[in-house]
C-alpha cells in the first residue's frame, strides 16, 4: 500500500478533503500493474474545475471529488487538442452541499496552493516499515 506513515500530518487544506495520505490497497495494486497512474493537484485548481463542473451538471462537487473532476477536465481537454476521440470515466464520489464554506472561502480568495517539500516527503518515507 502507498503511504507517507501514520505520522505524516498534511496541511489543513480543502480540496484535501479528509486529507488522507495514504492510497488504499485495490488502487495501489492498480498503479502497481500500471494500470493507473496517480497524480497530484493543487487545491485551487481543483475547486475550479469544481465549480465548472456545477455550471455544466448541476452537481457540486464534494472538494475531495474535485481532484477526479479536474483530471478529467484536463484530459477532456487534451482531446479537444489533439482531436483525439477517447472514453473518459472519473467517479463523482460526493456533493459538496456540506463544504459550502470551503467554496465561499474559495471565491473569496482565501485559500492558497500549499506544496511538500521533497526533505518532508524523504522523512515520512524514512520512518516506513520495510515490507517485501
Amino acid at each position: 500500500m502507498h503511504t507517507l506513515g501514520s505520522t505524516f500530518i498534511p496541511e489543513g487544506i480543502h480540496a484535501g478533503g479528509l486529507r488522507y495520505h495514504g492510497m488504499a490497497p485495490l488502487m495501489s495494486h492498480i498503479v502497481a500493474l500500471g494500470l493507473a497512474q496517480p497524480r497530484s493537484e493543487h487545491q485551487l485548481g481543483c475547486f475550479a474545475a469544481g465549480l465548472t463542473f456545477a455550471r455544466v451538471e448541476g452537481i457540486l462537487p464534494a472538494p475531495e471529488a474535485n481532484h477526479a473532476v479536474k483530471a478529467a477536465i484536463d484530459e477532456a481537454l487534451k482531446c479537444k487538442e489533439s482531436g483525439e476521440s477517447k472514453v473518459i470515466l472519473f467517479n463523482l464520489c460526493g456533493h459538496g452541499h456540506f463544504d459550502m464554506q470551503a467554496y465561499i472561502d474559495y471565491q473569496a480568495g482565501n485559500l492558497v496552493n500549499t506544496e511538500y517539500s521533497s526533505e518532508e516527503v524523504a522523512m515520512a518515507l524514512a520512518g516506513l516499515p520495510s515490507v517485501g
